[in-house]
């Protein structure tokens, strides 16, 4: 099966069962009527419950797999490994689909001085869609994930049972709005042509020794990959017609968060 054909079948089985991984995901974590069910897990790309396996959110080859590196998630200050943080994927998915844009955009990385050997457009095309992947898994990882003690806030009981995504502040606290943004992060992947967000993605060159990396989801994403030499900024809802004026705005946060 070719590239092409594997990114369509990632499309149609996302599409056919978007809905269901949705309410799956309302049913079983989501959900505030205290009825939450007992249901199986599922792909969360395709919706199938049958040999499921645990996909990276984060590819492990971009925190070169050590063990060692985490993220700090800001609700409750708690440190989660990379190498710890999967979401459930079946075979097909994880193994054939998801594997293969993997090989692209490392392929596509590899030996490049992006300076001298800008991206072609399909190839940014393609990055787009990876870093969009990346924000759909984090969108389930955290509709999934539970508020748990940290050493600042202790532990909260009233809290206990909700999901990380809805008490993000910028959700309101609203288990609607956090089903809303992962239906708007299905319907980016669902897109076939990235031709309008292309000025979204901003790509540096970079010597820096130090992986990078942040991230706030349905807004914006950085990944600096010291061993490629690259570092990317996207964003995931803005557009802009002059990509001047979108490195201007990725600028302004990467000096904030950096």
């Amino acid at each position: 099966m070719t590239f092409e054909r594997k990114g369509m079948v990632l499309r149609v089985g996302l599409r056919n069962n978007a809905k269901g991984i949705i309410e799956s995901l309302d049913k079983k974590y989501i959900s505030r009527d205290g009825k939450k069910q007992n249901i199986p897990d599922i792909c969360v790309f395709c919706g199938s419950s049958e040999n499921l396996t645990k996909e990276h959110v984060l590819p492990r080859w971009v925190f070169e797999n050590a063990p060692s590196k985490f993220f700090t998630t800001d609700i409750n200050g708690l440190d989660q490994a990379y190498i710890k943080t999967t979401i459930p994927a079946c075979l097909v998915c994880n193994s054939d689909i998801l594997n293969s844009l993997e090989k692209y955009v490392q392929a596509s990385f590899k030996n490049r001085n992006v300076k001298k050997q800008p991206f072609t457009v399909e190839e940014l095309e393609n990055v787009i869609l990876w870093l969009e992947i990346i924000d759909y898994k984090f969108q389930i990882l955290n509709a999934r994930r539970r508020f748990r003690a940290s050493k600042n806030l202790g532990y909260i009981s009233y809290l206990a049972d909700f999901p990380l995504s809805v008490l993000r502040k910028l959700v309101d606290y609203s288990p609607k709005k956090t089903i809303t943004e992962i239906r708007r992060s299905q319907k980016r992947l669902l897109l076939k042509s990235k031709l309008k967000a292309i000025n979204s993605l901003i790509v540096f060159k970079t010597t820096n020794n130090a992986f990078h990396f942040f991230h706030h989801m349905d807004d914006f994403i950085f990944l600096e990959l010291p061993r490629q030499q690259i570092a990317l900024f996207y964003f995931y809802k803005k557009k802009f017609t002059d990509k001047t004026i979108a490195y201007e705005n990725a600028m302004k946060i990467i000096n904030t968060l950096y």
